[in-house]
């Protein structure tokens, strides 16, 4: 059964058939975010249902997802859970929460999905939640190892491919006449098969009818190519990183995380007209962690920078990253800035400065093979692609390193 309502805090969630075969247990989770200068706390007490095999993966009955969002039209932390059991039953539980900055929680929404899903990052706009569907299924094989200790929890999923589109949910934000006679349930489906990864904006333009087009700026890749265990190439029996796995052959290549703009139609009841998928800027080298400056998060923004690769390499040609790009979503214009041989880059993070979408900074962590050294790169947002955009490359003391797919946000002290 799939519902979904507004709950005052404190408030479980409804019973249904999976709850029967749980366990109740009080949880507290007191969580730390901070932001333009902000800090937010998060204090959750309700009471959750926990299946007793999270007492064998000893995991917490809700967890937050890894990526929280800035409204900053509304000045509000916006943060999603979801329940932990959720990974290993046919449903999806996700909490949504609205903090002020004073730490006032200003609303929670709660929806209850009927389908195995892996959410890792999602979008908002003015009136919508949107989660990308990464369908996911149980791997019996791997959840008996996982229960005997001899691999990591994520060995009991699977990606599952099962349907040729993917389903793209746009949760109701706030209740008002337009989501009346709108059923919520009902996704999305986007014309291809895609496994989201990181979304980097989302937005949303009505006409004078009434009509409107949310806009989904995302990267992507393969259901054939995800792979839970070798993500990054790492192998957690030998804890050593083995990059080749994240390159394909020429022929195979448009299976890999790639930049794209997923468009929505609908008309003015909320129903869905048309569903398009097309690259960013027709950018199609493969491309991960795209981000805007944090300001213009949920409006119409004109500036992406995301990692991507030069192809330079005769060896592994497409991963690690070793180019930053920033695209211009009003030009379609393409400027790009590289590190040196046997260096590649991690996720960027944009600094703002001023108050135009490129017055800033970026900064990337700058990863050296040859030496096993980590720098902390700043580079000016406006002149990527042009000489001066190097501001400073700042060695980091040797016994410290930057994991691969590190995920950071900027914060400043006023």
């Amino acid at each position: 059964m799939t519902d979904g309502c507004d709950s005052a805090p404190g408030g479980g969630l409804k019973g249904d058939v999976w709850d029967v075969a749980c366990g109740s247990i009080e949880a507290n989770l007191v969580r730390y975010v901070c932001d333009y200068g902000k800090c937010f706390a998060l204090y959750v007490k309700p009471t959750y249902k926990l299946t007793r095999l999270l007492g064998v993966f000893k995991m917490p009955p809700k967890r937050l997802l890894s990526h929280y969002k800035i409204d900053t039209q509304r000045n509000r932390l916006l943060v999603v859970s979801c329940n932990a059991e959720d990974m290993l039953l046919p449903r999806s539980n996700f909490t949504f929460y609205e903090y002020d900055s004073n730490f006032k929680l200003l609303q929670r929404k709660e929806f209850n999905i009927s389908d195995h899903l892996m959410i890792h990052d999602w979008a908002f706009t003015d009136t919508h939640y949107i989660l990308f569907a990464n369908r996911i299924k149980l791997d019996i094989a791997g959840s008996m190892t996982a229960v005997c200790g001899l691999s990591p929890m994520i060995s009991a999923l699977s990606v599952n491919p099962s349907k040729p589109t993917c389903p793209i949910y746009l949760l109701p934000r706030f209740s008002d006449e337009r989501t009346e006679n709108w059923d919520w349930r009902v996704p999305v489906d986007a014309p291809s098969q895609l496994w989201l990864m990181h979304i980097s904006n989302a937005f949303q333009e009505r006409d004078g009818n009434g009509n409107s087009e949310i806009r989904i700026h995302a990267s992507t890749c393969s259901y054939q190519w995800f792979d839970f265990q070798k993500m990054f190439g790492y192998n957690w029996q030998s804890g050593k990183l083995d990059p080749s796995f994240m390159n394909l052959e020429e022929d195979d290549k448009d299976l890999l995380p790639r930049l794209v703009q997923v468009s929505i139609n609908l008309d003015a009841s909320g129903n869905c007209q048309k569903c398009s998928v097309e690259p960013i800027n027709k950018w199609s080298k493969p491309s991960d962690f795209p981000v805007i400056n944090p300001a213009f998060s949920g409006t119409k923004n004109k500036y992406t920078y995301a990692a991507t690769s030069s192809g330079s390499r005769r060896a592994l040609p497409h991963f690690p990253f070793d180019t930053l790009v920033k695209l211009n979503a009003s030009s379609n214009s393409i400027r790009t800035w590289s590190v040196g041989s046997r260096r590649f880059i991690g996720e960027p993070i944009f600094v703002p400065k001023g108050d135009e979408e490129d017055d800033g900074y970026i900064l990337v962590v700058e990863y050296s093979v040859s030496i096993q050294r980590c720098y902390l790169v700043i580079l000016n947002a406006r002149r990527i692609g042009e000489a001066g955009a190097l501001v400073a490359r700042l060695e980091v003391p040797k016994h410290l390193n930057f994991p691969l797919g590190f995920h950071g946000f900027w914060t400043t002290h006023k």
